[in-house]
This record gives structure tokens, C-alpha cells and sequence, in this order.
């Protein structure tokens, strides 16, 4: 089987639902339900919530935990903020379902995306995106699999956060939202 991971796992997902006779049907959502989660939802609260994962994963690397995988649950962390501050800025432009259903966790198509929203991406960081992209670093440093991998280094992504950070808070505040740089 070829593919990316998401790909991969998308496949498993409908053998596993075909195999148990699963439809999983999504019930459509009310107009004042799609209101009430744009309006809870919005750019600021995203940007907000990538500084915390951002920042809990600099003070998590900080410790030097001493156990077996100790890096996982950091990397984690870096992913998860790296993804929220690009929702940040996308959500200025689509819907909370729009963002769920188009982009889902698919880093590729975010910042592909960002970047037509005036998103400027450093070369370093295309290199963190690529791998996020294009292999199984965001689900291993969640999950446990024997074997050799390539994996960021924290340091580089710090310094994706620390990029994306500055580009989509300035870009957000020209659009009026109030973030602290």
C-alpha cells in the first residue's frame, strides 16, 4: 500500500467500518449551532491555545525528563501548536467545519493554503512541514513503533513555532485581532 500516513489510515478506517458494517453519519448541525461555533472558535482562541501547547512544550523539554521516549510527549506538543497557529490564521477565512472538513490535520494542504493568505514560510520550517507531511512523525510521537525514524530535532521545532508564531500573530493583528506577540 502506497500513500501517505493519512492516506493509510483513511484506507484502514473504511475496511474497519466496511468489515463491522458501520455508517457512521454526522447529523447536520444547526444554523445557530454553526454561529455559536464560529463565534467560539475564532482566530484569537486558536492563536491562544498554540501559545500554551508552544510554551508547555518548551518548559516539558526544559525538565530533561529522564524516561525511556522522553522526547514523544514534547514533539506532541510542538505538533499540536505548530497546526493551531496555521488554523489561527486559516480560520480567518473559513468556518469551523469548513476548516475540520477541508483541512482537517493535513499540514500539506494548511500551508499551502496559509501561504496564499499572505503566510511567509522559511525554508527551515518547509523541512519541518515536509516531514510532518509526508511521514508518520506526528502519529509515532504519539503512539509507540519499535524501529528507526527520522524525527525532528526540538531545537528546529522551537523554531518553527517561534516562526509561525511572529508571521501569523503580525498577520492576524493586521487583520485586527488582538494577539501579544
Amino acid at each position: 500500500m502506497c500513500g501517505s500516513s493519512e492516506q493509510k489510515l483513511g484506507w484502514l478506517c473504511k475496511q474497519w467500518r466496511h468489515l463491522f458494517g458501520l455508517k457512521m453519519q454526522k447529523r447536520e448541525k444547526k444554523a445557530e449551532e454553526i454561529a455559536d461555533d464560529n463565534e467560539r472558535t475564532n482566530s484569537m482562541g486558536l492563536f491562544n491555545t498554540a501559545e500554551a501547547y508552544w510554551k508547555s512544550a518548551r518548559a516539558l523539554a526544559a525538565a530533561k525528563v529522564k524516561a525511556g521516549h522522553a522526547d514523544s510527549p514534547v514533539r506532541t506538543l510542538y505538533y499540536h501548536a505548530i497546526e493551531l497557529y496555521l488554523k489561527a490564521l486559516l480560520r480567518q477565512h473559513y468556518g469551523v467545519d469548513d476548516l475540520s472538513k477541508r483541512f482537517g490535520h493535513k499540514i500539506g494542504r494548511m500551508t499551502a493554503e496559509a501561504e496564499k493568505h499572505g503566510l511567509v514560510i522559511m525554508d527551515e520550517d518547509r523541512e519541518v512541514f515536509a516531514l510532518m507531511r509526508d511521514t508518520d512523525v506526528v502519529i509515532r510521537s504519539r503512539y509507540i513503533r519499535t524501529g528507526s525514524g527520522n524525527f525532528h530535532a526540538l531545537e528546529g521545532l522551537d523554531r518553527t513555532c517561534k516562526s509561525l508564531r511572529e508571521s501569523v500573530g503580525t498577520l492576524l493583528r493586521k487583520a485586527g485581532v488582538m494577539v501579544r506577540l
